[in-house]
């Protein structure tokens, strides 16, 4: 049972003992597991002071159970709430319009709904344009790695095989890859890799990025048909819902940036998952029929977003916490994929664990409509990987950058062994 929340000098939770969930470099490290563990066994519902006044700061959610349930509740809202001028699905408040209410995952339905629905058909696994010809650059990209002897599994593997494969899914011509793979890393988070800062040339990156799309709807999107980047230059999503000329954009920038570093991060999570769990790689190459459990493992170890956030729209009372009309709360994720309430040995990596609940898509109508374009890539890696490679080391550390909102690595060294 959750006690009275007491806080310390620092103006925090004592049971958070000095970290601060809204600071990036808490998660320099990772994600900070023991941390979420602590807050699951005695304070699952928590309010985080953040910034000059109470509507500043958010409720934390880490139970499994009160994550999936408020997922599923259209009383918290991705878009945002009367009672604050901004929202989405960040901890700070983003501008109403552009980009909260512009793309997808920051709509609430009907329209929400009827936009993945038309996106949907062409991010499923098997619709994934190019399967044959990313097989093939999976197969080459293992080859140079292995020959190279030692790598970074980021930039050597994971980076350029979900760039290639965003690339391809959205319709972007092949000279261009270099250019938005520079441009993506530089977008997600508004801040500075390596320091965890904000960085003001974000921004201006977004709107190059905007602009360069806007080439693409106008010229070659315009010219085709069928694929995703046509769908979006059509202007109209199937069943009649109206894209705006800002929701174009947005959400050919967006699905670009979130398509290709989701599945990086992911790819590079699972190199660096088998690295440090040889046996559970060597299980793997015992028995391929365990592929499709051990990327279900490798997401519920390693998910692609720490958090999403919701607004409140009306009260709500949970465990005994009044949730008000417009607090913003936020589901954790990873603290879900390690709930003992749901995981037998949470904090082991088990790629024959059955089931498996993750949430490493978030849940409800706003779970990831790209779940099955990363599943897929994962599959298609893992099985270049499975095909020539006999160990996975790790040379050196494993680099996390300071980031709360998006899992993201930026070094995995590694040897590759046949």
């Amino acid at each position: 049972m959750a006690g009275e929340q007491r806080n310390g000098p620092d103006g925090l939770p004592d049971i958070l003992g000095g970290v601060d969930l809204a600071d990036p470099g808490s998660f320099a490290a990772g994600v900070p597991y023991p941390l979420f563990a602590a807050l699951r066994r005695d304070a699952p519902v928590l309010f985080h002071p953040h910034g000059p006044d109470r509507a500043s700061g958010f409720w934390v959610l880490t139970r499994h159970a009160d994550i999936t349930a408020a997922a599923a509740d259209p009383v918290f809202s991705a878009e945002g709430a009367p009672e604050r001028d901004g929202g989405g699905t960040h901890l700070e408040d983003l501008p109403r319009g552009l980009p909260t209410g512009a793309v997808v995952f920051m709509m609430d339905d009907p329209r929400h709904g009827l936009i993945k629905q038309a996106l949907q058909p062409h991010l499923d696994g098997p619709a994934v344009p190019g399967q044959p010809a990313l097989r093939v650059h999976a197969e080459e990209l293992v080859r140079r790695a292995v020959a190279a002897g030692r790598a970074d599994a980021v930039g050597a593997i994971a980076e350029p095989f979900a760039l290639r494969a965003v690339c391809g899914l959205l319709g972007v011509p092949r000279r261009d890859e270099p250019r938005l793979g520079g441009w993506s890393r530089e977008v997600l988070g508004f801040t500075d890799r390596r320091t965890g800062r904000a960085d003001p040339r974000s921004r201006a990156v977004f709107a190059a990025m905007r602009e360069y799309f806007q080439h693409l709807l106008d010229g070659e999107w315009r010219a085709h048909s069928g694929g995703l980047g046509p769908l979006i230059a059509a202007g109209t999503i199937p069943g009649g819902c109206p894209l705006s000329r800002t929701e174009q954009e947005m959400h050919a920038a967006v699905l670009f940036v979130s398509g290709f570093e989701q599945p990086r991060n992911t790819i590079a999570a699972a190199v660096a998952a088998f690295a440090t769990h040889p046996r559970q790689w060597r299980m793997l190459r015992s028995d391929r029929s365990l592929l499709t459990g051990a990327i279900e493992e490798v997401l519920r170890w390693a998910p692609p977003n720490p958090y999403n956030r919701r607004t409140a729209t009306a009260d709500v009372l949970l465990r005994g916490q009044l949730i008000r009309a417009g607090d913003k709360v936020t589901l954790w994720w990873p603290s879900a994929n390690r709930d003992r309430e749901v995981f037998a040995d949470p904090d082991v990596f088990d790629i024959r664990r059955r089931p498996n609940p993750h949430l490493a898509f978030g849940s409800g109508t706003h779970a990831c409509s790209g779940a099955a374009f990363a599943r897929t890539q994962l599959r298609l890696v893992l099985s270049a990987l499975l095909d020539q490679v006999e160990q996975i080391q790790l040379t050196g550390p494993v680099v996390h950058a300071p980031n709360n909102k998006h899992t993201v690595l930026l070094d995995v060294p590694i040897e590759l062994v046949r």
